[in-house]
């Protein structure tokens, strides 16, 4: 059976790099012919404990200082847009840390410079973007919200206008009539609230494969749930999408994804989300390495994590949780596993490969290959 299905690959490209790499690979991304979109992460920090960055664990850090130094992905877009016109994007944020006004002023200029080919995948943020920052986790989903009824506001109103939220209170606000390209957003995350809101006001929903939905059956479940909720508020799930991330250790030699499951970078993710709601271990008979009510969103500080405690936490990762926790081996083999997901109703699929942060620098850079390769057979399985 054919699917609609639209592809990207996650770009890794930071500030330790000159913006000429990140030209490069979105101009290799838009000629591959298979890549709809390049997946970026606006962040402040990575999820990964500083401490384990070390020469040790991945060559890279012998010339890349820290996994830290994030860019202005809105930045970055429109630097991307510039040097490969054909190419969208897609970019992960949260409705929470930037003002809502601003955030949608930033969000139609970019659907301007990518010619409609822009999607925002928003949700309530995490503790790591915040607390440091000045910034209240606690707020998120209210500030969610508030961003996405002022996103509609301004869209739909040609004249000044009221509104006001659980945080916001607009006084005769309005961002011009200008109406040239609409911004594609999707709900992010996961729980009940989430998931009304996204129904509600957005136009698609994502999350993790296998760490979040972790079969293809429970992707069914929870998008046939999503898909009820809309035709209850009188909205065509058919014109809905859903999205997932791949979590992928991809490599043609199996010997050597082995290995990447007990490097400790690996391993660290697998701890901490290789189920994200660590309750879910519990579902499949295998105790969680974090307490069952956890979550990384709302309780992890990276910078404030030494190596005892981060070696301590990864040595309750079991190899069945590893195993459990990746799309791993040859991009044929992925492909073919993700396709269980397509197939119960996933329209778009984002690769996110981990195997690059443990090559030597040479062999990394050629590794994003492979993703283009899960996205050709993707493509070719679904008549792209």
């Amino acid at each position: 059976m054919s699917h609609r299905v639209e592809t990207a690959v996650a770009m890794t490209v930071d500030r330790n790099f000159p913006p000429e790499v990140f030209g490069q690979l979105a101009k290799l991304l838009e000629s591959s012919g298979c890549v709809d979109q390049m997946l970026m992460w606006d962040q402040l920090v990575s999820w990964i404990a500083p401490c384990l960055w070390t020469p040790e664990n991945s060559p890279l850090a012998k010339v890349v200082a820290d996994l830290d130094s994030y860019p202005d992905w809105n930045v970055m877009c429109a630097y991307g847009a510039a040097l490969a016109p054909k190419l969208g994007t897609v970019i992960s944020t949260d409705g929470l840390r930037i003002p809502p006004a601003e955030k949608i002023q930033t969000m139609l200029t970019l659907a301007n410079a990518t010619n409609g080919k822009s999607t925002f995948q928003v949700g309530a943020g995490e503790i790591k973007q915040c607390k440091p920052y000045g910034h209240k986790r606690v707020e998120g989903l209210d500030r969610l919200e508030d961003f996405y009824r002022a996103f509609h506001a301004f869209w739909n109103n040609d004249e000044p206008f009221n509104l006001d939220g659980h945080h916001l209170k607009f006084d005769r606000a309005w961002l011009g009539k200008s109406r040239r390209h609409k911004p594609r957003i999707w709900g992010l995350g996961g729980g009940p609230r989430v998931y009304d809101l996204a129904t509600t006001y957005a136009e698609g929903f994502s999350t993790m494969a296998v760490m979040v939905w972790t079969s293809p059956e429970h992707a069914a479940q929870e998008i046939r749930k999503m898909k009820d909720q809309l035709e209850a508020k009188g909205r065509d799930p058919e014109k809905f999408d859903f999205s997932v991330w791949a979590p992928l250790l991809l490599h043609e030699d199996a010997e050597l994804v082995e290995r990447a499951f007990e490097n400790p970078i690996v391993k660290w993710t697998t701890c901490i989300m290789g189920r994200i709601i660590q309750s879910d271990w519990q579902k499949e008979g295998i105790q969680p390495p974090m307490p069952a009510d956890w979550h990384y969103a709302l309780k992890m500080l990276p910078q404030n994590i030494g190596l005892a405690e981060a070696n301590e936490m990864m040595s309750r990762v079991t190899p069945e949780m590893s195993h459990k926790s990746w799309i791993h081996g040859d991009a044929k083999k992925a492909a073919a596993e993700i396709q269980g997901f397509i197939d119960a109703g996933v329209t778009h699929v984002a690769t996110i490969d981990m195997i690059p942060a443990l090559l030597e620098p040479e062999a990394s850079g050629q590794a994003i290959m492979r993703s283009i390769d899960v996205c050709r057979h993707i493509k070719e399985r679904n008549g792209g």
